[in-house]
């Protein structure tokens, strides 16, 4: 190989190694106790089933970070106890269940409600030297059904967090964590605004 084609093969492969990147474990899962911070809401006098399988707990994603890198979280075995907090804030009782029970199972541990939530994030970083990312979001669709199967409601929010360098070096995933607490602490808002729930 020529000294040029060897230059080129180098670069090429350089390239390819920044692009491709490789991917670091960060836990999007924040300080619950900021959840508890804000004023409790007028809660509901139903019984829910708040439904989290074991697939959906173990469950990685891959988003972006700085570098060329990539973060990996397992974002409902992070965000399940946070979204419990809130529904226990919302709700009389909720009963944590590994998967959607038929009416029978439902009526018989007294749950009005079925609630699947479905998480979706997304990261960024305009960073060329670190990698934890430094915007973070996470949206949060929560399903809530009736003991016969029938949708009640899907409310929706989604939260945002930022980090800079000088934050993070500490807590790489702290933007994700503030994403993850500015969504699930905007739950029992959404939940309460749906009169179909109450």
């Amino acid at each position: 190989m020529s000294l040029l084609n060897y230059i080129r093969a180098g670069a090429l492969g350089l390239t390819f190694s920044i692009l491709s990147g490789c991917a670091h474990n960060i836990t999007i899962s924040g300080d619950s106790s900021e959840l508890t911070k804000t004023a409790k809401p007028q809660q509901i006098d139903k019984v829910v089933g708040l439904v989290i399988t074991d697939e959906q707990r173990a469950r990685d994603v891959t988003t972006p970070g700085g570098g060329g890198d990539k973060v990996t979280y397992k974002p409902y075995r992070d965000l399940e106890f946070p979204i419990y907090l809130e529904l226990s804030r919302t709700f009389k009782e909720v009963v944590k269940l590994n998967a959607a029970p038929d009416e029978a199972t439902a009526r018989s541990k007294g749950i009005n409600y079925i609630i699947a939530p479905q998480i979706t994030t997304d990261s960024s970083s305009p960073s060329i030297m670190t990698w934890p990312p430094t915007d973070f979001s996470v949206t949060l669709v929560c399903t809530v059904t009736d003991p016969t199967g029938k949708l009640v409601a899907e409310p929706e929010v989604r939260g945002n967090g930022h980090a800079e360098f000088d934050e993070f070096k500490h807590n790489l995933g702290l933007a994700a964590q503030r994403a993850a607490v500015d969504a699930v602490k905007k739950l029992p808002a959404a939940i309460q605004s749906v009169s179909a729930i109450h």
